[in-house]
């Protein structure tokens, strides 16, 4: 049996870094590939093979100094592991080329279109059920009177997938113009909801809000321009043009034009009982008593603020010189709390006891 030891040319004390140096000079020195005439080289070549595979294997290289055979423990032991290759910057070894078929391609790219699509609308539905979660928890908390936690529930329920974020802004507009009496905040959520691009019936809404903020904050222009961008199937719009005859008469006084917008409301809605007191209070400034005291005698007993009619009446009476009449309707307001009612009959009535 050759020695191993000596085919590699190291003692047997040689640690394993040396006999892989020695292993790899000598095959690259009778490789067959240098001199493929020479049956001596290849058969030295396979002896080097022979003894690094035992050498450069502990358990092997053990056995081998114990003087083990290793066709017998082959014979007998059906398990031992078969004889490894020689390292493979030795030996070319071609690798069969994997083919696969059109059928093979089509279903890779569908399993990947589909995991492409769960992993994108997936993400897209859950927040856009997060979204009307909160936009519907919102909804039930204004309905509730809790109108702080609404407004916390519209802030997470607006997100930039979601299709309620103009709904949204819209219901905290209401919620802090009617409820809350902040102007100024209401309009960052108007102006956001406006920027969703709503359709015209909620955008006619929010303009509606916004020129409430711009008349509560003394703006009365800004407020004229809004109410004026409220479509007429909007459900505010003869609240709109009552707002806007509103501010004509106590604002800009421009009587004429307040008066246009009053005859078209009580065109759409005889019964319109603000409107028509807004006119008596257009015919008192422009000096017309007997007009003004026609429109508020016919506002008693109706189902508007009783107080102002009887105290705008006792005015028109005051200037037709109805005393008698004036003083008794001046103490009706009075009956009613209104201080100027008060003052007016102590002022008018009471003279001469003064």
């Amino acid at each position: 049996m050759l020695d191993h030891y000596q085919t590699l040319g190291v003692s047997s004390t040689a640690s394993s870094g040396q006999i892989k140096v020695a292993f790899r000079r000598l095959a690259l020195k009778f490789h067959p590939d240098r001199n493929p005439e020479d049956q001596r080289d290849a058969q030295q070549f396979i002896a080097i093979n022979e003894a690094y595979e035992v050498l450069s294997d502990p358990v092997k290289r053990s056995k081998y100094d114990l003087g083990i055979s290793f066709e017998i423990d082959e014979e007998f032991n059906p398990g031992f592991k078969q004889r490894r290759p020689p390292p493979h910057i030795y030996y070319k070894h071609k690798s069969e080329k994997v083919v696969y078929s059109r059928r093979d391609y089509t279903l890779a790219s569908i399993a990947v279109g589909i995991m492409i699509t769960v992993a994108v609308i997936l993400p897209v539905y859950l927040l856009q059920y997060t979204s009307t979660k909160y936009y519907s928890l919102a909804i039930n908390n204004y309905f509730e009177g809790k109108y702080f936690s609404a407004l916390h529930n519209v802030d997470l329920s607006i997100k930039d997938i979601s299709r309620h974020n103009d709904e949204a802004c819209a219901l905290a507009s209401v919620i802090l113009v009617h409820r809350l009496k902040n102007y100024d905040y209401a309009l960052r959520y108007i102006d956001r909801a406006l920027g969703y691009h709503p359709n015209d019936s909620l955008s006619s809404e929010l303009h509606y809000l916004r020129g409430i903020c711009h008349a509560k904050l003394s703006a009365p222009q800004a407020a004229l321009y809004e109410f004026g961008q409220v479509k007429d199937y909007s459900s505010s719009y003869d609240s709109s043009l009552f707002r806007s005859a509103a501010i004509l008469i106590f604002n800009e006084q421009k009587l004429d034009s307040a008066y246009t917008i009053l005859d078209q409301l009580l065109s759409r809605n005889h019964e319109n009982y603000s409107a028509e007191y807004l006119r008596g209070i257009v015919h008192e400034r422009r000096a017309e008593p007997q007009r003004a005291y026609e429109i508020f005698f016919g506002l008693i007993d109706k189902p508007f603020n009783q107080a102002a009619v009887y105290y705008h009446l006792a005015q028109s009476e005051i200037k037709l010189n109805l005393t008698d009449s004036a003083c008794a309707h001046l103490q009706i307001a009075s009956d009613f709390r209104l201080l100027e009612a008060q003052q007016l009959m102590n002022l008018y009535c009471l003279k001469e006891s003064i």
